[in-house]
C-alpha cells in the first residue's frame, strides 16, 4: 500500500530520491486514515527527515512509521535509515542507495472472537529489513527534465510470522516509477507520473499527473 501522494514519500518509494530533492533539508509529516465508515479505521503515520550532499555527494534520510489496522490493532512500527550516493554525468544525475530498517509487528486479541479456544503464542515480532534503490535525473532542456527509478524492498525476505511453529516470509517488492516535469510558461508546470509495484503475485499500476499554477 502507499499514500495517495506517493511521490511525496521518497523514503517509502525509492530512497535514492533524496539525492535530487530540491531543498538541502526536508521534513515530511503524513497521516492517512481509511475505511472509518465500515470498520475500525486503518491509520498510518509517518515522519521523515532527509538531507542531501552532506559529504561528497552523500545524502542521508530517516523515517519513523506507525501503522495500526483493524479490530486486532495490528500494528507495524518501524525506523529506517537511508544512505544515497550521487554521480553526475553530463546532463544526468545518477543516484544509488541502501536502506536499512528495523520493524516490530504486534496485535491484540482482546477484541477478537474465536469459535474454538486458540493457544496464541506470540503477540509481537521484530525483524530487520534491507532495500536498495537507483534513480536517474536527466535534464532535457531548461524547461523540462525526466526522473526515473527502480527500488527493491525486503531483499532479505524477513520472517514476519506471529506463530512459533510457522514461517511467513515478507516477499521482495519492486517499484518502478517515472515523472516528466515540464514548465509550460512562467506560471504553469505539469508533471505526469507513472508508478508500478510488483510483489509476489500482486501488481499495481498508477498513472496520473500533477499540476502547479503560481
Amino acid at each position: 500500500k502507499h499514500s495517495s501522494q506517493f511521490d511525496k514519500t521518497k523514503l517509502l518509494i525509492n530512497p535514492s530520491l533524496i539525492s535530487n530533492q530540491y531543498n538541502d533539508y526536508e521534513i515530511q509529516l503524513q497521516r492517512r486514515s481509511q475505511w472509518a465508515s465500515i470498520t475500525k479505521p486503518f491509520n498510518t503515520f509517518s515522519l521523515s527527515f532527509s538531507t542531501k550532499n552532506i559529504y561528497k555527494n552523500i545524502s542521508l534520510g530517516a523515517m519513523i512509521l506507525n501503522d495500526v489496522a483493524g479490530d486486532s490493532d495490528f500494528s507495524t512500527d518501524g525506523l529506517s535509515l537511508s544512505f544515497s550516493k550521487a554521480f553526475s554525468r553530463k546532463e544526468n544525475l545518477f543516484s544509488i542507495s541502501l536502506q536499512t530498517a528495523l520493524y516490530q509487528r504486534a496485535l491484540s486479541y482482546e477484541e477478537l472472537i474465536f469459535i474454538e479456544n486458540e493457544y496464541l503464542q506470540v503477540r509481537k515480532v521484530s525483524f530487520f529489513d534491507i532495500g536498495l534503490g537507483f534513480s536517474n535525473y536527466k535534464k532535457i532542456n531548461k524547461n523540462a527534465y525526466f526522473l526515473a527509478g527502480i527500488s527493491s524492498h525486503h531483499l532479505n525476505t524477513p520472517n514476519q510470522s506471529l506463530s512459533l511453529n510457522n514461517t511467513s516470509r515478507l516477499k521482495v517488492k519492486h517499484i518502478l516509477h517515472c515523472t516528466y516535469y515540464s514548465i509550460l510558461n512562467s506560471k504553469t508546470n505539469i508533471f505526469p507520473t507513472g508508478y508500478i509495484s510488483l510483489q509476489n503475485q500482486q501488481k499495481e499500476i498508477v498513472i496520473g499527473s500533477g499540476f502547479l499554477y503560481k
